[in-house]
């Protein structure tokens, strides 16, 4: 069994190494492919990070009136809590409120001289609310807009992120659908290229085959090389494809630290914490579609 195995991996070589320059295309294409299928998946990954972070953005300001005493405010604020699809409500008290206010204007001596005018805290209360869903917005907004809470509320407002969100998938799917394009004309580029390759050892190892088959090789073994061969373009182009990938990523992520200003999100980290899903998943796909290449041609042109 290991001599059997030893001589399908011999053979599998010297196919390779006997069309080198085909078998350069051939790896070539597949890396190639296998490119374009990991520039997608940047781009999912880009553009999900970039929605997440919006989506934190978005909350719903609640002003309480000024006139509200403590017990009407946690009151409030317990009814709110019980109110469906929340993430957080959190509440900034009048203190809080005046003392955020003085630091925003504190240049402006118009509104310093405005507050020592008044003599005392013109701001009431408020409340910053989160939901667990972007469609839970609205129907909060809703919900507070009732009659049951204008005795506490002064004004609700919405900070409307989503225009943005909107904006960032529609420019999400036409990036996806190019690349979904592109990766479809590689893979079958690649179904071609490998196609002809095993064809081509075929008919180069007719003789040799004939030989096989009078010595009694079963079909297996005949077969067994040119899938192995098969698996070495994939596995080539898996490595050529990791050394593209890790110095793309590297020059792409200053420009991704500009854009996640303020957030800490590090591309190639991401990517090393799922290197065990990312390339064997790469590697698999790739070895299918040289081997279902393979396999095609080998029915067709490989009479066993």
């Amino acid at each position: 069994m290991l001599i059997a195995f030893y001589r399908i991996l011999r053979f599998a070589g010297q196919n390779f190494w006997r069309n080198i320059w085909l078998s350069l295309v051939t790896v070539t294409i597949l890396t190639l492919s296998l490119i374009s299928v990991s520039a997608l998946s940047i781009i999912s990954t880009l553009s999900n990070e970039a929605l997440s972070r919006l989506e934190e953005k978005i909350n719903i300001s609640v002003y309480l009136k000024p006139t509200l005493k403590l017990a009407e405010i946690d009151s409030f604020k317990k009814q709110i809590e019980a109110l469906p699809d929340l993430k957080s409500v959190n509440l900034i008290n009048a203190d809080e409120a005046l003392k955020s206010f003085k630091e925003r204007y504190q240049n402006n001596p118009l509104i310093a001289e405005s507050l020592l005018a008044i003599g005392s805290n013109p701001l009431g209360s408020s409340l910053t609310i989160k939901v667990s869903s972007d469609q839970g917005y609205q129907k909060i907004l809703d919900e507070l807009e009732s009659d049951k809470f204008k005795a506490y509320i002064q004004e609700a407002r919405f900070d409307d992120y989503r225009r943005v969100i909107s904006t960032v998938n529609d420019l999400t799917g036409k990036l996806k659908r190019i690349g979904y394009g592109v990766s479809l004309v590689f893979v079958l580029i690649a179904l071609l290229v490998v196609f002809n390759t095993i064809r081509l050892n075929i008919y180069t190892h007719r003789e040799e085959i004939g030989i096989m088959r009078l010595v009694g090789a079963t079909s297996w073994f005949i077969r067994a090389p040119l899938m192995v061969e098969s698996i070495f373009y994939a596995a080539l182009a898996t490595a050529i494809c990791a050394l593209i990938f890790y110095p793309a990523l590297s020059a792409l992520q200053p420009y991704v630290s500009s854009f996640f200003d303020g957030f800490d999100f590090n591309l190639i980290n991401y990517y090393n914490e799922r290197w065990f899903i990312f390339w064997p998943a790469l590697f698999v796909g790739c070895s299918l579609l040289s081997i279902l290449a393979s396999t095609v041609a080998m029915r067709k042109y490989l009479k066993i």
